[in-house]
This record gives structure tokens, sequence and C-alpha cells, in this order.
């Protein structure tokens, strides 16, 4: 036996042994095999090897290397099935066997599901590994006494999917790796007497297993194997069947013992003892000092922040960043939300990602072009593979087809493209990609790749240049679509019921992964699992996201073949298994092998409630680490609230990024709006501004709202791409409606007033005006609410009409859309005072026969009563009230909002309580002259200081009044956080 042995707890010098035997065995000229768990541990320790003068003596390489090196110089020749064809082909063993669905899709997506197939195809990999061949599990159902229908199902799909690997004629990588390992078996020269040296393991699998002992044991090739494991503790018990595996086999067992100097001084006493206590019954506590820290956020984003404003003080004091590493359960649950935070705060990081060949441009070109000639495709599709580099040279041309495109609500991709030949020339490479499926699998699989290799050279022919590191991703997703395409080109020449048809070939590439992005390295803080940082150290370490149901991570039984079903299997046949793991131990292990790794601080850190408010409760692990410090260390934890308006600890966010305009916000003190967040400072704007003398009521109403909103919205007037609102058309078309409305019923009756006699004259009239204004103005651009929308609009107006029918006025409708200030308007504008000169259109003027008038506003909705329209900013009635007493001469004694839809529809607003005018309106709306006049006057006073602060350029962000129901209208623009 050549196995060698060497366990110890996780600070016990491993990997000095490690490296020892091997730069010893390359200065011998044996050229050993380093095999590391992880890529960024393979670059490390390559690194290390090569600082020491050992390049080329010396192979670094994973486990997965490690066996494809064994069936290299097996000299198999057979051919491994790729992962993408092992998913359909598991996928159609799942719809015909497991599912029941004989003739149903194959494809990976179909009734099956991924779940089902990706859970078929681990348990295959297991019955593999333990040489359970479809003819060894048929002959144990056969001696088992019944009841198994379960396992018969799955003997089924087994041998379902043997059979069609055998008619690909492929092998799947279990069955590679367990054939070349038969065949070292029986030549062991195959293999040589290259040592193999493994570092930073904890546990392997059954194949793992079975690769170590055939080398060590039956090859006779030297291996070393470093396990981290000491007997008898609570924190290895996931990892002591892996150890008693390997010691049988093992000819030297080397036990080393704990280093405490591998800590740094300061921190050496409660990092030493947390990693010799934790999961034991030590009572002893220690002083945690520096070493040990805990921070608890209120919400998800508040513990990020809380992490990062500590990385950020460390990096400030001179820490490298490769020195500090950021663990998580799950990374890449938090990968989107932990980067924003990382960005706000300018900390260098890498988080490990396999970007989406959806996500990167070739792949939304590819299959959007794809959708566009399956049919069905819609405009965004058509607009991803046209805007697609080199496409369309003119990338303008695209800007306007999406913009006229949505303006007329052509949202499919067929509307678009006609819109596009009406005005340019024929998209025929839609036309020929559409027409591929009919000449076979074979040919739509070549059309596809074609269209691959045209889009990613598009901008490259013939210029030999170098990619550049943002094309980097671009190159990658090419690579892996040439790989998915070759395999389905392969299965399609094979075996043609599995290959896909234009849809299924849609989604294999919308589900296919690009290689590794961001990696681990120098320069940036690494955001790991915890498995991924079992062969390394560094100085402070950040274990996040310590909440129940995280970490540890709750144990989900096995979904085809569970504990019970196994050990049925056990007892009737004696066909042995192996069960389900320990969960809690397995995670128990993690927690111990992540507290060992940093040398100089260990941070926890738990958010108290999730991104909706409701409250979490942090991991019972956090408990078992504070036990064995002194009680004051909860005292000491550091805390965020979700929404604080303060920063409670060190490493500011940097300037100019949202988390820092946000701090700079609530610094500043939260809800203070009394001067400019952003004022304007451009000369020529100002200028502009302070010389503008005529403003429309709607601006100045605007403007009180949110001086933000008026400007990006009626200064800058963005191009819309979009097509008008439905509420701003219904608006619209409920104004015009009541104004032909009721001029008509004018000319027809003599009276514009609504009576209980000509309420359903007017309603016929309504529904003329409703057609012919939806003639010009649909309500929707999608076909399908436009009869909803209609119907809804109707009733809701109709309403109106009946109540008007009922309100004893004696005004009469004398006014309809009465315009002033307007160039072609018979009205003069409105002098508001210093300079001001305003502008409008009312809808309503009602006049009676003393000459008393009232002014009406129509609302969608709700209307604001008078004693909120200053907090409100509601200022258009009062300022039309003004316009009506100068211009008309009238006496106003009223003016009102209408809202035309809601639960009430009665007006609201002022009345002058003083004349003799009697309207149905709310008691509180009645003020004496006198009040209504200081109404009046100060909202013209808060209108002029409007354009007052307008002609400054004080942009203040108002999120309370600024959407509806507040909000920011605009936060990309604006950055304001209310």
């Amino acid at each position: 036996m050549s196995i060698e042995l060497v366990t110890g707890p996780a600070n016990a010098g491993k990997a000095l042994l490690a490296l020892g035997a091997v730069r010893a065995r390359a200065a011998r000229g044996e050229r050993p095999l380093l095999v590391v768990p992880t890529e960024a541990d393979e670059a490390r320790y390559r690194r290390e090897l090569a600082q020491g003068g050992l390049v080329l003596g010396v192979g670094v390489e994973r486990f997965e290397g490690l066996l494809m090196e064994i069936v290299r110089r097996a000299g198999l020749g057979e051919a491994a099935i790729g992962p993408l064809a092992r998913e359909r082909v598991l996928a159609r063993a799942c719809a015909r066997e497991l599912v029941g669905a004989d003739g149903a899709r194959t494809d990976s997506s179909s009734s099956a599901g991924r779940g089902l197939a990706g859970a078929l195809g681990r348990l295959l990999a297991e019955l593999r590994m333990t040489r359970v061949t479809p003819r060894r599990l048929r002959g144990a159902l056969e001696r088992s006494p019944g009841g198994q229908a379960q396992l018969e199902r799955l003997c089924a799909a087994y041998e379902a999917y043997e059979a069609t690997l055998e008619k690909l004629g492929r092998v799947d990588r279990e069955l590679r790796v367990s054939r070349a390992l038969d065949a070292l078996r029986r030549r062991p020269a195959l293999w040589g007497l290259t040592p193999v040296m493994l570092y930073g393991f904890d546990s392997f699998t059954e194949l793992q297993l079975d690769a170590i002992e055939t080398l060590g044991a039956v090859v006779g090739a030297p291996v070393l194997v470093s396990l981290a494991y000491e007997a008898g503790r609570v924190a290895f018990a996931d990892r002591a069947g892996t150890f008693e595996r390997l010691r049988p086999q093992a000819s030297a067992h080397t036990p080393l013992q704990a280093r405490a100097e591998y800590y740094a001084h300061d921190a050496r006493e409660a990092l030493h003892h947390l990693e010799r206590s934790l999961f034991t019954d030590e009572p002893r506590r220690v002083d945690p000092g520096g070493a040990l820290r805990l921070l608890e956020g209120g919400s998800p984003r508040a513990e990020l922040e809380l992490v990062a404003g500590e990385v950020r003080a460390l990096l400030d004091e001179g820490m490298a960043a490769e020195e500090i590493a950021i663990v998580h359960r799950s990374p890449e649950s938090i990968a989107g939300l932990l980067r924003e935070v990382l960005e706000d705060f300018e900390i260098p990081h890498a988080l490990p990602s396999r970007p989406s060949f959806a996500h990167t441009a070739l792949g939304r070109g590819l299959i959007g072009l794809l959708r566009c000639a399956a049919g069905g495709g819609e405009l965004g599709d058509l607009l991803a593979w046209m805007r697609t580099p080199g496409v369309i040279d003119h990338v303008a041309l695209v800007d306007r087809l999406e913009a006229s495109a949505r303006r007329r609500g052509a949202v499919s991709a067929e509307s678009a493209r006609a819109l596009w030949e009406a005005e340019h020339w024929p998209l025929d490479r839609v036309a020929r990609m559409s027409e591929a499926p009919a000449r076979g699998p074979m040919a739509l699989i070549d059309a596809v790749a074609r269209e691959l290799e045209l889009l990613f050279c598009a901008l490259r022919r013939r210029a030999a240049k170098v990619l550049a590191q943002d094309e980097l991703a671009e190159a990658h997703a090419l690579a892996a679509g040439r790989r998915a395409l070759e395999e389905l080109r392969e299965l399609a020449r094979a075996a043609g019921e599995l290959a896909p048809d234009m849809r299924e070939l849609i989604e294999v590439l919308e589900g296919l992964q690009g290689a590794s992005g961001e990696r681990p390295g120098a320069g940036v803080v690494n955001v790991v699992d915890p498995l991924s940082l079992r062969a390394r150290r560094v100085r402070m370490l950040f274990l996040c996201g310590m909440g129940e149901g995280v970490f540890p991570k709750p144990s989900r039984p096995q979904p085809l073949l569970a504990e019970r079903e196994r050990r049925e299997l056990a007892l009737s046949c004696g066909l042995v298994l192996p069960g389900e793991q320990d969960a809690l131990a397995a995670e128990r292990y993690l927690l111990y092998a992540i507290a060992s790794r940093p040398e100089e601080r260990l941070t926890l850190s738990w958010h108290a409630a999730d991104a909706d408010g409701m409250p979490l409760a942090r991991s019972l692990f956090v408990e078992d680490v504070c036990d064995l410090f002194e009680e004051g260390l909860h005292a000491r934890t550091s805390r965020r609230p979700a929404g604080a308006a303060d920063w409670p600890g060190p490493g500011q966010p940097a300037p100019g990024r949202r988390g820092a305009i946000a701090a700079r916000e609530r610094a500043e003190g939260a809800g203070d709006r009394s001067r400019p967040i952003a004022p304007l400072s451009d000369a020529r704007v100002l200028g502009r501004l302070r010389e503008r003398a005529l403003w429309s009521a709607s601006g100045v109403e605007a403007w009180a709202g949110c001086p933000v909103k008026w400007f990006v919205e009626r200064w800058l007037h963005p191009n819309e791409i979009e097509p008008r609102g439905e509420p701003i058309v219904r608006g619209g078309l409920a104004h015009a409606a009541l104004r032909e409305t009721l001029e008509r019923l004018r000319e027809r009756t003599g009276s514009a007033r609504v009576t209980p006699a000509s309420v359903g004259l007017a309603k016929r009239i309504l529904g003329e005006a409703l057609a012919e204004g939806e003639d010009r103005s649909p309500l929707s651009v999608a076909p399908e609410r436009v009869p909803g929308a209609r119907r809804r609009l109707r009733a809701d107006l109709e309403r109106y009409l009946d109540h008007a029918a009922l309100l004893e006025s004696t005004l009469e409708p004398a006014y309809l859309e009465l315009e002033f200030g307007f160039d072609e308007a018979e009205l003069p504008a409105l002098e508001l005072g210093e300079g001001v000169l305003l502008r409008g259109r009312i809808d309503r003027v009602d006049v009676g026969e003393g000459g008393e008038a009232v002014v009406y506003d129509y609302k969608a909705s709700a209307a604001p009563p008078s004693a909120r329209w200053l907090t409100d900013g509601a200022l258009q009635v009062a300022l039309y009230m003004s316009a009506v007493e100068r211009l008309l001469g009238k006496r106003v004694v009223g003016g009102f909002y209408q809202p035309l839809s809601g639960k009430e529809i009665k007006a609201r607003g002022v009345l002058d309580g003083d004349s003799a005018l009697e309207l149905d309106c709310v008691k509180t709306d009645r003020l004496d002259r006198g009040a209504m006049d200081e109404l009046l006057e100060a909202c013209r006073r808060t209108a002029l200081e409007a354009v007052a602060q307008a002609r400054e350029g004080a942009l203040e962000p108002r999120p309370a009044t600024c959407a509806y129901n507040g909000g920011c209208s605009y936060p990309t623009i604006c950055r304001c956080q209310p």
C-alpha cells in the first residue's frame, strides 16, 4: 500500500507538510501531481510552487483534472456524452418512465421538468459510482418480495437511459471514469509511479475514493491524503466516514496537532480557543478582544452595508484587498445586492458568477432572432437582434423603430418588422431562419450555428484584433454556444427523436451557462462559499447571512429514492446504497472550517428581518460561537436598522454613489426639504428661466408638487418611446367627451345643464362622443384591453351624469374648456404679479342669473378639499377662480375639483358661505368670504413662490408629493430616497 494519510485540525500545518512533500519528490525528479479543491486554490499553489522554482516539475489540478488524467492514461477510446445531451437523455427517460407520459416532449423543460431530470441524473451517478448496473438493479428487484413500484420505475428509467447511451455510442462521466479505474487495476503500469498529493479536502465522493484507493492500494503510486479530521470531536462527525474508509488502506497515518502560532498575536487566544472548543462541552469563556465581531442589520441591505463599511475601513487603513474574504452559505443568492453595496463603497471585489448565455449581447441577439423566426416573438426580441453589434450599422435607425413601434402599440416582432420593412430593406435573415426548421433538425442546428458565427464576427472580421477584457464574456458565450450546438448536432445525427425543434432550441440556449466570470485573485475582496476557502487562509473573514434556515441549511430528503426505500432494498435483496447525509453534521463542519480560516478577525453578521419587514431569527450557530466567549460580546454588537438615518460604523460610502447620496440626506436630516439638493448651475438655463414670464397653471402646480419632476417633464421634454399611459388617454377622452356632451345637449335642448328630464339624452350623446373620440385616440394599444376600458369609462361617466342630474343647481354650464393666455384664445393671460403671467384651460365654468360663477376642474378620482390645497400643492382651481373673476368680470363664489370615478364623486373645494347660492357640497367646504379670499391669496403667493424657486433653479426633490401616492417618478434621474 502506498497511501499516506495525514490528519489534524484546520490549523495543524497540513499545507506545509503537503507542499514540503511535493517539493521533496519534485527534487528527486518524480514529477508529482498536487490536487486541490478549487480553481482559486489551483492558481494560488501554482504561484507558490513557481516562486520556489518548481514550474515544470509539478502539476497542480483539481480532482476533476486528476480523473481526466486517469482516463487519458487508461487509453480508453470511449467518447463521453456532453452535459447538454445527457440532460436531454435524462429528460426523455423521466418523461417516459417516471412521469408516465409516453411520447411526451423529450426536452429538458418538458413536463418531467429540469428538477426531476437533475434528480434522476444524480441518482444514476450514485448508482454508477457504487457499480450498480441496470442489470444488477433489475436482479435485485426480481429477488425483492414486491411492493417496490417506485424502484421499478427507476429501474426502467435507468434501462432507458443506458439504452439511449448505447444507441448514441457514448458513455457518461461516471461510467467512463469507472472503466478507466478498472483498466488501471488490470494494468497498473498505465499510470506508472506518478505521486499524487491531495490537500485541502475534508471529504470525498464515492468515485473520488475509488480513484484514491486504486492509485494508492492497487497501482501502488505514492498517494498523500491530507485530511481535516480529529477523532471524537463533534465538528468532524460528518467527516468520520471518509477517514474510516481510508484508514485501513493507508500504509501510514500521521496525526498532527493544532498550532496556535497560525493566528496573529493579538487574536491568538480567542481564535485558537474558537477552533479548539467549537461544538465541545468546553465551559471556559475567554475575552474575544478584537478577534470576534457581531453585526446585525435590520434588512438584507442594512447587513451588507455594515459589512461593506467594515471592509472599507480596513482598506483605508492599508490592508490588501485579497487578505479579506466575505463568505456566504449561498453567494449567488445575494450576488446582485452585494455587488451594488460593494460598488457603493468602491470596494474591489470578485463574485463567483457564471454569466448566462442569454445575458450577453451575442446570446440576446441570437435568441431574439430565433424567437422572431419561430413566430410569436415580441418587439424586444427583434430589437435585441437588430442591436447586436454589426447587424445594423446605423443604430439610430433601430432607436427610431423602437420609438415608432411603441407609440403605435406594435408590440409583436411581426408588426415591428413590417414597420421596418415599410421604410427600409427586408430583414431576409429572419425569413431564412424561419424556413430552416422545414429542412430538418440538422439544417436548423446548422443555420443557428452559422448565425452565431455571423453575429460574433460581424465587427471583427478581417481585423485580427486581440479581444479586450470587456469582450471576453462574448467570446465565452461564443464557445458555450458552439459546444451546445455541436452536442445537439451529434444528438440529432444519432437519435433524431432527441433533436430539438425551434422552440426547444430556444429553451436550451436560454438555459445555457457560460464560463466562470469573476475569479478570486489579487487586488480584490473575494466573495466565496464556505467550501471554497478550505485550503487557504485570510486575515479578515466576514461570515454573512447567519440566519436560521440559511446556515445551517435545512436537510432535504432524496427526491427519487428516499431513505426508507433504500433500507427496504437493502433488507429485501442485499443491495446496499449510501444513505442520506446527516445535514446538520455537515453544516457543523462547514462552520468549523470557515471559523478556522481567519488569522486576525472573524466577523459574524445577520439581518433581523427580510426585505418585506418580516422578522427572522438568527442562526443558532451564532449562539454556539458566542457561548465560548465572555457575555459582553453580545452587548458590543453593531446594529443598523433598516432605513436608519445615521451611519453607525466606519467606512463611509464613496462620494458620488447612491449610498452616499442616501447617507448624506439622512445625515443632514430626514424629511428636511427646506433647501435644494441639486440646484441648477447652467447659466443659459437659469437665464431662460428668469426671463420666462408666461406660466401655465398646471405647470405651477407641477413645480409645487416636485421641481425635479417639472424639470424633467416640462423643460427637458424627453422623447416618449412608450405609448401614452392608459390613465392619461382615459382622462383626455373623458374631458373631451363631457365637453361634447354638454355642448350638444345645449344645442338640442337650449341648456347644457343635466336634469332628470335630459339625462337620458345626455347619455346617448355621451355614447356618440366616446365613439368618435376613441376613433381618434384608442383607450389602449393592447386590443384585448379596449372593450373593458371602454365599458368602465362609459359606466363612470354615465354615473357622473346621473349624479349631476340630481343636483339642484340654478347655475348654467356657460363655458366649457375655457382657454386664456394662449395665442388663439380670446382671453389674455392673467397677471399674477411680480412679472408672472398665467395661462390655462378651465374645464367648466357655471354661471348663475345674477352673474355669480363657480369653477369646476375634472379629476380622475380623488379630489382634494380646500383644507388641503396648500399642503398638497393643489393650486389650479384657486388660480382659475382668480382668472374667471378678473378676466370675465364674474363674481366667483366657488371652485371645485370634480371626481369622475371612484367610490365618492361628490365635488370638493370651496364655496362662498356669504353668498345666496345654494349648492350640494360638504359642509366644511363652505367658508365665509374673508376666509375664501385669504385661501385664494395664499394659493397665489404659493404660485409666485414656485415661480421664484424656478427662476433660482432650486431643484428640490419632493418624493412625498411627486408620484401618485408618494414616491419618486424618476428615481434613476433624481436619485432621491424619501
